[in-house]
Parts: structure tokens; sequence; C-alpha cells
């Protein structure tokens, strides 16, 4: 699976607004679903990211930012999943994306901002430190 969001520059209709807009999901067997962030939010299924772009770039004013994880499939073993680094990874990339969308809110004071970039380095520190001793055991 790959997780995507659609980025809009411009809001030509007036109704889904700029930013982040869309968050979605495309499955193993290429069919995608999508979820309007806007505050009338609804659920919509297409055949293909192909589809999804060609219907939503608005001639290119929405982006479309593919995060290109590996499937889950593909690790090896459960085992990885459950370790406290990549659990700590995972919770890195929720806090960054809630961040970057937070920023975009209007009426979210900088100083908010500034605290929640402050609350990113502690989590990357600690998964330095955590790293560091695993490499230094191994």
């Amino acid at each position: 699976m790959k997780l995507f969001h659609l980025y809009r520059q411009e809001d030509e209709t007036g109704v889904s607004g700029t930013g982040p807009v869309v968050e979605g999901v495309e499955f193993t067997n290429g069919w995608c679903a999508i979820r309007w962030l806007s505050s009338q939010s609804s659920l919509c299924f297409y055949q293909s990211l192909a589809d999804v772009k060609r219907i939503h770039s608005h001639g290119g004013k929405t982006e479309l930012i593919v995060h290109d994880f590996e499937p889950l499939r593909l690790l090896e073993t459960r085992r990885v999943i459950e370790q406290p680094e990549f659990v700590l990874f995972l919770q890195l990339i929720e806090e960054i994306s809630l961040v970057i969308h937070r920023a975009d809110v209007p009426g979210v004071a900088p100083g908010e901002i500034q605290h929640d970039v402050q609350r990113l380095h502690r989590l990357l520190d600690t998964l330095h430190s955590r790293l560091g001793r695993r490499i230094r055991a191994a």
C-alpha cells in the first residue's frame, strides 16, 4: 500500500481550500480510497492513482504527494513492526504530518507551531539515541 496526499496550491471552486486537502491510500491491487479533509468530509474510491490525479489535479494546481514506504507485507517478520524504534518512527511520521497541517490552519499561533517542532526534535533525539545504542551493541 502507498499513502498519499493531495496538496492544493489554488482552490478554483472555493470548496476544498488550499494546502493538504485529501489523504489517501493506494491498495496493492491499484484501487485508491481518499478522504477529503474539509469540514464536510467524504470518502471516495477510484480504480487507480492515475484516475485520482486526472480528476483532481485541476490543471496542475493540485500536487499528488506519494509517501513511498515499503508495503508491510514486504517486511520480513512482524517482529520488525513491534520494535520500539519502528514504532517511534511511525509516530514521528504522524506527528510531522499533524504539524504541517496545523501550520496551515488559520488562527494557530506561531508559538504553538514552535512548541510542536520542539516536540519533534525531542522525538528525533530519542530515535537517534536508541539507534545509536543498537549500533554500538552490534
